[in-house]
């Protein structure tokens, strides 16, 4: 649903998305200078009308500086255009004429499927949709019947990229045409993805620093009584299986302090993200097999980022290590680090987002633990003790980032987000 409003004098242009339930965007504020576009979109319905008080609403609420539309003399205005009104949808929409040939996209189609109004007005849609035939069935029966027709979730490739998108099919009212309006749910998904991956960091966090002092209390008594026991013992051969449990029991202590410290609040400094990833890569670098090579695919355009330095070493040392032991004797590592706008971290929408990414050619995680991946405990190694990308997400997201991932066989890619407005410049 679109409504056309006055703009204020001093509102610019540009695209805004306020409200949202469960991650969805309830309305899309598409503004140029003179007039607001305002896209509803309906996620759900109540029972009955809430106040801000959550009691029942009687009134309806008012507008600060809106003028009562009954008053008299008020400023008569002339109807917008329509073809201002389709420019300045963040909806993409594609007219076909009663041929299923493209006559009409507005800007936001062109965004979406990256390609011209002019090239594009004349051709069918399969040209650049693929595979399209799912669509041009429901045209074909929206033209035979004149109902209208829902697409959800429908996957499709446009280019060189995957899409995920709602779509709806509606016969044009007095022509002899169709349109179909284009939601890319890409966001959507990925806002719900990111709201559970926080979810899992609290409880992961909890469980940590609760198993970290659970395992250290009984492991002072385990090395006091082998060293009792040391004692005892007149045969060194024998004491060498003391010293076994001594050094087991320091070495577990020393790797519970280091859980422990890592959950410390943040050191922040002003730092290049590249100074962080080149120095992890070195330490891959000396640490990785002859066969595994490393790649640096760095962009060198970052803007300064303000974080702990120390914390985000660690994190992104769990991580590269995962992907150098998952790869074995031989394979392909890369550190890539890239600027993202107008990209959304964690439920938030941010103007400038850096990327650091650590890709494999491994054989990627099992589908039995990609939901549970950055859980305690869930290794897909024999070796493994499942806590370093439950580490690494708690000290990324203490410093306002998060870390993301896909993975198919052949290609894992590990992304931490920051965003540069968390107290960078």
């Amino acid at each position: 649903a679109h409504l056309v409003v006055d703009a204020p004098a001093d509102a610019g242009g540009g695209v805004e998305r306020r409200g949202s339930t469960g991650g969805r965007p309830l309305v899309a504020l598409s503004h140029r200078r003179g007039t607001l576009l305002l896209s509803f979109r309906a996620v759900g319905t109540l029972d009955r009308p809430l106040g801000p008080n959550g009691k029942l609403a009687d009134q309806r609420p008012q507008l600060a500086g809106a003028s009562d539309v009954t008053a008299p003399g008020r400023r008569s205005r002339r109807a917008p255009s329509a073809d201002g009104i389709l420019q300045g949808l963040s909806t993409a929409l594609v007219v076909l004429d009663e041929t299923l040939l493209v006559s009409y996209l507005n800007p936001a189609a062109e965004n979406l499927f990256g390609v011209s109004s002019r090239r594009t007005i004349g051709r069918a849609l399969t040209e650049f949709v693929h595979p399209a035939q799912e669509l041009l069935v429901l045209c074909q029966r929206a033209l035979a019947t004149g109902l209208s027709f829902s697409l959800h979730e429908f996957a499709a490739r446009v280019g060189d990229r995957e899409l995920v998108l709602d779509c709806r099919v509606a016969l044009l009212d007095h022509e002899h045409g169709i349109v179909l309006e284009f939601a890319d749910t890409e966001r959507d998904r990925r806002v719900r993805r990111e709201a559970e991956l926080v979810a899992q960091q609290r409880l992961s966090r909890r469980i940590v620093r609760q198993l970290a002092h659970e395992v250290k209390n009984p492991l002072g008594g385990l090395r006091g009584a082998a060293q009792l026991l040391e004692r005892q013992l007149p045969d060194p051969e024998q004491k060498a299986y003391t010293r076994v449990i001594i050094e087991e029991a320091d070495r577990l202590a020393a790797l519970v302090d280091g859980i422990l410290r890592a959950g410390g609040a943040p050191r922040p400094e002003e730092i290049n993200l590249h100074r962080i990833t080149e120095h992890v890569a070195q330490l891959i670098e000396a640490e990785k097999p002859a066969g595994v090579e490393l790649v640096r695919d760095y962009d060198p355009s970052l803007p300064s980022i303000t974080v702990d330095r120390n914390q985000l070493i660690q994190a992104l040392l769990n991580v590269g290590r995962n992907a150098m032991q998952a790869l074995g004797e031989r394979g392909r590592l890369i550190f890539r680090t890239r600027a993202l706008t107008n990209f959304t971290v964690g439920g938030e929408r941010h103007r400038l987002v850096v990327s650091a990414e650590i890709e494999d050619n491994g054989p990627g995680i099992p589908a039995e633990l990609k939901e549970t991946i950055f859980y305690p405990l869930v290794t897909g190694r024999a070796t493994g003790t499942g806590l370093g990308l439950t580490i690494a997400q708690d000290l990324v997201s203490r410093n306002g980032g998060l870390i993301e991932f896909t993975s198919e066989p052949g290609r894992t890619v590990f992304q931490i987000r920051l965003p540069v407005a968390y107290g960078a410049r």
